[in-house]
């Protein structure tokens, strides 16, 4: 009876085997024939020991706008790191993401100098102080601007020769090239302040 029980269970299990068997097989030969069906993977020629490829690093891309760094708050933007680094590498490099991260942190250091010494002129300088520098910085950036030729300065220094010729004074003229500089100077300060009283109002109230 055991036996017989066995072989029946036996049996059951082949049929049911076989019956899922089929439904696989159909199953399959269905997805198969269909249009839409996705491609089957051809794994026979997978290569198990073969190493993987190394990912290659895609380099950032940035705006010249984007803020690449900060000092104490400020904000550095990408254009101004580039500039200064063409600059530093007389033109060979002009991208700043393409440096390493150790020299784009020292190019950092050293952009940051004239912001710290900013801040502390704004901290440490009184008004007065600030202005006289500011001052002095406008008259020093126009006169780089301002031209005088020595054909100019030499009519200047025969007018001050023939002046002094008039009022008997010739002991104290020194000669033309010993000047030349003072007077040119002189003569710039005297036009940027010239082209500062054209458009002048005062007005003086009782």
């Amino acid at each position: 009876m055991k036996k017989l029980c066995v072989l029946v269970g036996v049996s059951l299990a082949l049929a049911v085997s076989t019956v899922s068997a089929d439904a696989l097989k159909n199953s399959l030969t269905n997805i198969m024939n269909e249009k839409d069906a996705p491609s089957m993977v051809d794994l026979g020629n997978i290569n198990l020991n073969a190493k993987p490829r190394p990912v290659k690093k895609v380099r950032k891309k940035r705006s010249s706008k984007a803020v690449v760094a900060t000092v104490n708050g400020h904000k550095i933007l990408k254009k101004e790191t580039d500039s200064y680094l063409s600059q530093r590498t007389g033109g060979k490099v002009t991208n700043f993401d393409n440096i390493p991260p150790n020299q784009k942190s020292r190019l950092i250091q050293e952009m940051s100098l004239p912001i710290l010494v900013a801040d502390a002129a704004e901290k440490g300088l009184s008004d007065n102080e600030k202005e006289s520098i500011y001052t002095r910085t406008w008259m020093q950036k126009e006169a780089l601007k301002t031209k005088i030729s020595d054909d100019q300065i030499l009519e200047v220094y025969n007018q001050l020769t023939q002046q002094a010729k008039d009022n008997n004074n010739t002991e104290n003229i020194p000669p033309f090239d010993s000047i030349k500089d003072k007077l040119r100077i002189q003569m710039i300060e005297k036009t940027i302040i010239g082209k500062l009283m054209e458009n002048i109002k005062i007005e003086v109230l009782d």
